[in-house]
């Protein structure tokens, strides 16, 4: 009996240890639960999104429907601050997308590009020759359209009925005595109605009436007009001939507008001619028509290129090297700007690691550098890449909403 009581007596001790066993591990369960669930409160998720579309939120974690990535969590307690300072991103988010800054510069923008270009006349050599009075072909000389010739190259022989009548009348006042001005009038009435200089001063010297002349060419240069035949009559108004100068020659291009401030001196251009790639052409002179192409926006730009050799032939092609650079000005990459078409906008970063949106003014933009005329300041850093998630979580966050109002709200003010 007694021994019974003992084993009974165990059994309750054994029970109560065994109770006492689970009742801590329970208790301690408990608190480790308290503790996890504390350290998740202490970062609440509102909602998951997608980076590449922050409009779109979900109640849950998982792959975006969008993209081929994972979704991100946005916590209650990021960017609380709504003085419109900035954002602040979770760094391992930054990390992963690679995000990049670079510092504002000042420095010149550079400008180099090939344009196509091409050979024309130069439109101040362009002569058209006229006899000026009416008369009959004695001979056509062997030119025609496309013929270069020489000054002084004869081109046709003609008959002037006018101009016999004038020299008769010179030589009668000459022969009886007529007055200096009469004498004067008659060979200044030659010469109006386009007898040729060097006949004049052979009837002068000779004294003896000239029945048939030679028109010739004034310049050097290629018959662009030429139809003339022996036997022909011919009216006052009648072109004898065209003749276009070859030396110098234009070299024209159409520039964009945008450019036009950097045009500065010859320097900067070089002319290149394919069907001579071996020789060099300088220009001599350059000018910027006034008008604009309305449909490409381009100027004209017309280049003086000397042509003795006569290797540049009107209608070739052309191409116009521009080597040139802007005054100094603050720079960016142009990888940098936001343009969403109203404005154009940097994602800055300060010193403690805040992303802060920011209006700029592009001045202009080349070779993948932007020239900032307002907005910025020398040394400030700018996001260039990894935009979309600073503007993603600008757009969640609403500093830039913010700013934008207090941009509005100074613009008042100071308007007043």
């Amino acid at each position: 009996m007694a021994s019974f009581k003992i084993k009974y007596a165990a059994m309750i001790v054994s029970s109560l240890i065994a109770g006492g066993l689970i009742s801590v591990t329970t208790l301690q369960a408990f608190h480790s639960s308290e503790k996890t669930e504390n350290s998740v409160s202490e970062r609440r998720v509102l909602f998951w999104y997608d980076p590449m579309k922050p409009d779109v939120k979900f109640d849950k974690p998982g792959k975006s429907p969008f993209m081929d990535m994972d979704l991100v969590p946005k916590y209650a307690d990021e960017n609380n601050d709504k003085s419109g300072d900035g954002i602040r991103i979770d760094p391992t988010q930054v990390q992963n997308l690679g995000l990049k800054t670079q510092k504002v510069t000042r420095g010149t923008l550079n400008y180099a590009q090939t344009i196509p270009a091409n050979v024309s006349y130069n439109d101040y050599q362009f002569v058209i020759v006229q006899a000026r009075a009416e008369g009959f072909v004695e001979k056509v000389y062997p030119l025609t359209i496309g013929d270069k010739v020489k000054k002084g190259t004869p081109l046709i022989d003609i008959t002037i009925p006018d101009w016999v009548e004038a020299q008769s009348e010179f030589l009668l006042l000459s022969g009886t005595g007529g007055t200096p001005t009469q004498i004067k009038g008659v060979l200044e009435r030659l010469r109006l109605a386009g007898m040729p200089d060097e006949d004049i001063q052979r009837l002068r010297a000779t004294r003896t009436i000239q029945t048939r002349f030679t028109i010739r060419a004034p310049i050097d240069g290629v018959i662009t007009a030429f139809d003339l035949r022996t036997g022909m009559n011919i009216s006052k108004d009648k072109v004898v001939a065209q003749i276009q100068g070859m030396d110098p020659v234009w070299i024209g291009a159409a520039v964009p507008e945008s450019i036009a401030y950097l045009l500065k001196d010859t320097s900067q251009f070089a002319v290149s001619i394919p069907a001579w790639p071996d020789k060099s052409f300088p220009v001599e002179k350059w000018s910027l028509l006034p008008s604009v192409d309305p449909t490409t926006r381009t100027l004209q730009l017309r280049l003086q290129v000397s042509n003795k050799d006569e290797l540049l032939k009107p209608g070739m092609n052309a191409y116009l090297k521009l080597n040139t650079h802007s005054q100094e000005m603050l720079l960016i990459p142009s990888q940098a700007v936001i343009d969403t078409g109203k404005e154009q906008r940097v994602i800055t970063v300060d010193t403690n690691g805040n992303f802060m949106p920011k209006r700029i003014r592009v001045l202009h933009e080349s070779q993948q550098q932007s020239g900032i005329g307002s907005g910025l300041e020398e040394g400030e850093s700018v996001v260039v890449s990894g935009l979309f998630l600073i503007d993603s979580e600008a757009n969640i966050t609403g500093a830039l909403e913010r700013m934008r109002h207090v941009e509005a709200a100074d613009d008042a003010h100071s308007g007043h």
